[in-house]
């Protein structure tokens, strides 16, 4: 396949490390909470510096003096808009208003201060947020509370998947699970799967950054990009508000989504509210608190035709036998029914005909911190809990639905800083967290209910038919704990140098139990014997892990500001140990339940503990007073998730004609990617700003797996480092900052996302067809590679009075792999599916009653209505259309006809989604 010159890995690789060697080596800081604000004051007339002005943050005690050069710096200071006052004897008092703080970032304010002999004279400007970021050495986007208020969007997810180079999660063309999530400098993932642990609120954001570029040695455990959230404090004075709103689907689609045919606007709820202030206590003491109801029933429904204990049963004669009819036969009795050869079943059905939402969502969130500022210290401790409910889509239970899982989970966290500022250049921060993710799921909690059923009840009788009745009989428990703590210390030490450093640890406790119903015991006179039976702990069937890994790092950095030149170079160190042994014979598994005295007889041996040292470097300088030029190096390492490495941590294979077992392996290294990045920033007009970003990433060690065939002649699945890929694309970004009534932000990503596998299992489900599929030997496109995305974010409205929010997104087709009938060549991925575009609303109306804000809004989600094609036939590459489809629409087979069945709601995104809310702040 041939692409052009800018995008060859070899050009962007050779343009950006010749542009590196031409400055340093290596790359920055502990998780950013904060930036800083710097300039110089000069006498208006003469244009001299001017020495001891007063410069404070208005309504706090953050401030600076300038120097003898006139230049003066405030660090430490939490992202938002302040206002910043400046007074020195003989010039009028100044207030600068407006002035945005963003996390990790320097806002440059020069002043120029005129002489008055008028007392008490003030002058007030307001300042523009900047549309070049000078001291930003790699791509990265910061979004405000102010910001997302007025987007139509719910949660972090939306945002995140709103910003350049971002695809359903997928940051740059990586795998899902290489992010790392970062609340107040604490990372929040779940050390088991790894991803997010806990979704904050989007009332209790002050500031969300998403890096999507090269990120600073501050940073770990990532590969592909960071999102760091700074929450609310408490406010001195006391502030809250009150939200709700109600909804519902709207579509014209009713031909394929069960019971979406009338608006019922309950189906939908949710109820926030948010307050802050002084406790009472103390004054110095805040508080900030925020709690969110939510209550969804989806749009996926099914239809209960069928209960749990239903069944279909083969009608046999009195011998014994299978009654078999031609199967042109037309049944009389709707009851019965035939398969494929004309074999006879009969149906048992109680169902009361109902509609059952099949993926619902609950949640009930409390997020909150209290502050103490007192002198140089100041002691936050944070509380994050939820506790939600869900349910996920299956389409064969759609005439069973009270068969499928339910999922539970109940995430909390605890953190503690103490932050101290011993003087105007230096603070340091000790931090601690401790965070809890615990997950279940199960049909019925108890696991002897009597209600259970045997697992092949209800099962289909042939392809393309529903199930009648049955239910998933596995269950699972989830616990895992981080123990995390973080010391860091940050220095102004010169004008030119602001060096950070920092230390962390991380104490884990992963456990996993996953089980379920086998069969009835039955005895040879076909007596039940037991209601249920589960497997033999340690079996194949009944799997459980308790495990403790550990973690530490530490990193060095420095932030260099020559003039207008940035460059930001460190280094970081990863130190990881699993603490566990695998399998020394692979060769010669065990093949039965581990007890104790069967694991005696397969050795096992310790995994070593892994060191990773990554440099980093980013650069920016100017090309003119309105541009700069930037380029960021680094090496990015990551662990692979825990439950890579400890499934099966038994290493129990049984004796079988067909591949089925997986083996962890806690002997992984480290999976690593090496990026680069050049892009321009340029201002165009007053108003108006462009990005230009062309970035590479090689990635090895990627997670895959290995065959190993026993001396017993048995195949089986053990995870290693064996993929890689390859990601190069570029990024064009607009910028429109508010002004007459309007903003919009846009960008274009043009990427090519290529690999030797998605999925870590694609040599395990290849090697499972007889023949073997054989494993690729170059690279491919991976699921995911998107090539063009398009965002457009607009703003209309009068800020305070009225707004209108819109969200426009475009992307091309994601690669299938395409079913060639007629011919047996067959190339992995190499078809596209339909492309996607979607609109989303959010329009605003505020009244104000003396002190009291009261708006009405409305949110509207996939405006169009698109059917967005996400799964899609490997024969036809359309959703719900295949070749039996095609041919035999109306044949009944089982329960319902081959289209019934293929008219899969499942393969669709969302339609058509309305909600009308009212929100009261004071």
């Amino acid at each position: 396949m041939n692409h052009s010159l800018l995008l060859s890995a070899r050009f962007l690789k050779k343009i950006i490390v010749v542009c590196s060697a031409l400055l340093v080596f290596v790359l920055p800081m502990n998780a950013g909470q904060t930036g800083k604000i710097s300039g110089k004051v000069i006498d208006e007339k003469t244009g001299e510096p001017l020495v001891g002005v007063s410069l404070m943050i208005q309504g706090t005690k953050m401030g600076a003096a300038s120097d003898f050069q006139g230049d003066y710096y405030i660090n430490n200071i939490a992202p938002g808009t302040y206002a910043l006052v400046v007074r020195s004897v003989g010039y009028q008092n100044t207030v600068i208003k407006n002035v945005i703080v963003k996390i990790d970032l320097t806002t440059q304010i020069d002043i120029k201060l005129s002489s008055t002999e008028v007392i008490g004279q003030e002058v007030v400007i307001q300042a523009q947020r900047p549309l070049v970021q000078k001291d930003l050495t790699s791509s990265s986007v910061t979004v405000s509370s102010d910001e997302i208020k007025v987007m139509p969007v719910e949660n972090i997810n939306q945002i995140i998947n709103l910003q350049a180079g971002v695809v359903g999660g997928h940051f740059r063309g990586g795998r899902t699970g290489e992010v790392a999530y970062l609340i107040d400098g604490m990372p929040i993932n779940n050390p088991a799967n790894g991803y997010a642990g806990f979704t904050p609120e989007n009332s209790s954001i002050r500031e969300m950054e998403v890096i999507s570029g090269t990120f600073n040695a501050e940073y770990g455990q990532a590969m592909s990009g960071i999102v760091n959230i700074v929450t609310q404090d408490g406010n001195s004075e006391f502030a809250g508000s009150f939200s709700t709103y109600m909804g519902d689907h709207y579509t014209s689609h009713t031909d394929t989504y069960l019971n979406l045919d009338k608006f019922d606007i309950t189906r939908s709820k949710n109820f926030q509210a948010s307050l802050s202030g002084p406790t009472g206590i103390d004054d110095r003491l805040t508080f900030f608190i925020t709690g969110r109801y939510i209550n969804d029933q989806g749009f996926l429904y099914g239809k209960r035709i069928f209960n749990i204990s239903d069944n279909i049963l083969a009608v046999k004669d009195i011998f014994g036998t299978q009654i078999r009819v031609d199967p042109g036969t037309v049944l009389t009795n709707p009851n019965f029914v035939t398969d494929d050869s004309g074999n006879l079943y009969e149906m048992i059905k109680t169902g009361d005909g109902a509609y059952v939402p099949m993926n619902p969502y609950r949640k009930y969130s409390l997020n909150g911190k209290l502050t103490y500022a007192i002198s140089e210290f100041k002691f936050t401790y944070g509380y994050f809990w939820e506790d939600n409910f869900s349910k996920n889509y299956d389409h064969s239970y759609r005439l069973a639905p009270d068969g499928i899982m339910s999922h539970y989970s109940r995430n909390t966290i605890n953190s503690f800083q103490i932050s101290h500022v011993p003087s105007q250049s230096t603070f340091q921060t000790l931090k601690f967290s401790v965070n809890n993710f615990r997950g279940h799921g199960y049909v019925f909690e108890d696991p002897n209910d009597p209600r259970y059923v045997n697992p092949s009840q209800g099962s289909p009788i042939t392809n393309y038919t529903f199930r009648s009745g049955g239910m998933n009989s596995g269950r699972y428990e989830a616990n895992n704990q981080s123990i995390i703590g973080q010391w860091s210390l940050t220095s102004q030490v010169s004008k030119e140098h602001k060096i950070g450093i920092g230390v962390e640890g991380r104490m884990h406790q992963i456990f996993n139990h996953g089980t379920g119903i086998t069969t009835y015991d039955i005895d040879s006179a076909g007596i039940t014997l037991t209601t249920l039976r589960y497997p033999q702990l340690g079996s194949a069937g009944n799997q459980m892990y308790d495990k403790r890994p550990r973690e530490a790092s530490a990193y060095v950095q420095d932030k260099m500001e020559y003039g207008s030149m940035i460059i930001n170079a460190g280094v970081r160190v990863d130190y990881f140990n699993p603490f566990s042994k695998y399998l020394r014979d692979l060769t010669n598994p065990p093949q039965e339940a581990t007890t104790d005295s069967v694991r005696s007889l397969y050795p096992l041996q310790w995994a070593t503990a892994k060191v990773q040292v990554s440099p980093r470097l980013g650069v920016s300088f100017p090309i003119t007073d309105q541009g700069i030029i930037h380029f960021s190096y680094g090496h990015f390492f990551q662990i692979p998730t825990f439950e890579n490495l400890y499934n099966n941590s038994d290493y129990l294979v049984q004796s079988g004609s067909t591949l089925s077992a997986q083996t962890g392996n806690p002997n992984l290294d480290a999976q690593r990617t090496t990026t680069y990045e050049l892009g321009l920033q340029q201002s165009l007009f007053e108003n108006i700003g462009v990005d230009f970003t062309v970035y590479y990433r090689d990635i090895r060690n990627l997670l895959g797996m290995e065959i190993i065939n026993t001396t017993q002649g048995i195949k089986y699945g053990r995870f290693i480092n064996r993929d890689y890929g390859s990601i190069r694309g570029l990024i064009f970004s607009l910028d429109r900052r508010f002004a007459d009534y309007f903003s919009l932000r846009g960008d274009y990503t043009y990427q090519i996302a290529e690999g030797d596998a998605s999925d870590p299992l694609s040599v395990f489900y290849n090697n499972q067809s007889n023949p073997p599929v054989e494993t690729n030997k170059q690279l491919v496109p991976l699921n995911w590679d998107q090539r063009s995305t398009l965002n457009l974010n607009l703003t209309v409205g009068e800020m305070g009075n009225w707004t209108v929010g819109l969200i426009f997104q475009y992307g091309n087709g994601f690669p299938y792999t395409e079913d060639t009938r007629a011919s047996l060549i067959r190339f992995e991925n190499g078809a596209l599916k339909p492309s996607t575009h979607n609109l989303d609303l959010r329009a605003e109306k505020n009244f104000q009653f003396e002190g009291v804000n009261l708006s009405i809004f409305m949110l509207v989600y996939n405006v169009l209505d698109t059917k967005n094609e996400n799964n899609v036939d490997a024969w036809s590459g359309r959703a719900n259309i295949d070749l039996t489809t095609s041919q035999n629409a109306q044949k009944i087979v089982g329960v319902n006809t081959i289209a019934e069945y293929q008219n899969n709601p499942g393969s669709f995104s969302n339609p058509r989604q309305v909600r009308f809310g009212v929100n009261l702040g004071f």
